[in-house]
């Protein structure tokens, strides 16, 4: 089994950090812990976007195509060399497999071209008039306000505008959508107030841009910012004070279909699969179905890579009965030799066929809970004293 992941008081937080802790306290502890993320499967698209923007910036100082077609190559093959390090990115290691990734290659570079060459035209025409050329926009620099209680990194800044990198944008129609949007825009609030008490200046426009190049913009009140900005440090006090009270884990988690169905740390998290077993979640989506079952027999294909999996004892946000069979690749999903029999099973992200049954795709992760990692609570040690969120 993998060293636990341990929960400790926090010294800062953060805008993304802050609406973890809104949603679930024990979502936003794991959030707080590096470590957390190797239990985390991630999504490429996330990737694209922030390579995109990051070829964005290169072009501030790139000379021709050629160099921005090499920061494109270069950004890709570094974070092609993260999934491979990762147990489960490991199955993204073919970059042109990625969604969209030719659709966004081709927008970055050719957004970059154009931003080359504008730039290029304003330098020429500050040096015919004597002036050099000086840049406004700031890429992830590291803010700290709020006496030191409030740490985050802009995706991007300048005086008039914060923007925040995702890998969609959120369907505003929707409940769930409405929400996440809201998500989104308090975040940029946050930066927002912090860029205003650090540099000095109010930017006015909040923008959320996903992989795609679309885009959501909405105003920012100052007033509304330094508000969402008081209420962070609120949510940090209160997540300590529950911690610093908590015996277990699930004291301070908060399992609800609002909560968990797009939570990145289902596998790990013991109160998601409590709340399951109990038969809770009926309000939950049909998408990205999670379940749990003892693993009775594994069948391997005649391939080699594929292998069929038989459950027993099944729990499931889905209606499935105590029996499930899934047919998984030891390539994507990793491989389950019959020494894994008589244990218990995770499966998350699956998917669902048109007779209801559940089915593995790309995104599903199924590993067994001798393997996952226990969350304990350090709350009373002498190094348990107030630090800084080490993912911040």
């Amino acid at each position: 089994m993998a060293g636990p992941l341990t929960l400790v008081p926090l010294a800062s937080t953060s805008p993304t950090m802050a609406e973890e802790m809104s949603i679930c306290r024990l979502r936003a502890g794991l959030a707080s812990r590096s470590a957390s993320e190797a239990w985390v499967l991630h999504d490429p698209r996330l990737w694209l976007g922030t390579v995109l923007h990051s070829v964005l910036e290169i072009a501030g100082h790139a000379r021709t195509a050629t160099d921005l077609e090499a920061a494109w190559d270069a950004e890709i093959a570094r974070f092609v060399r993260q999934a491979g390090d990762h147990q489960f990115d490991r199955r993204f290691a073919d970059p042109t497999r990625w969604p969209s990734y030719f659709l966004v290659r081709q927008r970055a570079l050719s957004s970059a071209a154009k931003l080359l060459s504008d730039l290029q035209q304003r330098a020429d025409a500050r040096l015919t008039h004597g002036h050099q050329p000086s840049t406004q926009r700031r890429t992830e620099r590291r803010l700290v306000a709020r006496a030191g209680r409030l740490i985050g990194r802009p995706d991007r800044f300048d005086r008039w505008s914060v923007t925040d990198f995702k890998s969609t944008l959120p369907d505003a129609t929707s409940p769930i959508g409405a929400e996440i949007l809201g998500r989104n825009q308090r975040q940029i609030k946050i930066y927002a107030a912090m860029i205003a008490e650090i540099l000095g200046y109010w930017p006015n426009t909040g923008i959320i841009t996903a992989a795609s190049g679309a885009s959501i913009t909405f105003n920012l009140v100052p007033a509304e910012c330094d508000a969402e900005a008081d209420n962070a440090t609120l949510e940090l006090d209160g997540w300590n004070n529950a911690l610093l009270t908590a015996e277990q884990p699930d004291d301070i988690a908060n399992p609800s279909a609002a909560a968990c169905q797009n939570c990145r740390f289902q596998l790990v998290c013991p109160a998601f699969w409590a709340w399951i077993s109990a038969g809770m979640p009926t309000s939950m989506p049909r998408t990205a179905p999670a379940a749990s079952g003892i693993l009775s027999s594994v069948q391997s294909g005649n391939d080699g890579d594929l292998q069929t999996l038989h459950f027993s004892h099944v729990s499931a946000t889905l209606p499935t009965g105590t029996e499930l069979i899934l047919t998984v690749r030891r390539s994507i999903h990793g491989d389950f030799f019959p020494t894994a029999i008589g244990t218990e099973c995770r499966i998350t992200a699956a998917a669902v066929r048109a007779d209801g049954r559940l089915r593995a795709d790309y995104s599903t992760l199924v590993m067994s809970t001798n393997q996952i990692p226990v969350i304990s609570i350090q709350n009373d040690a002498p190094g348990s004293t107030l630090r800084v969120a080490d993912n911040i």
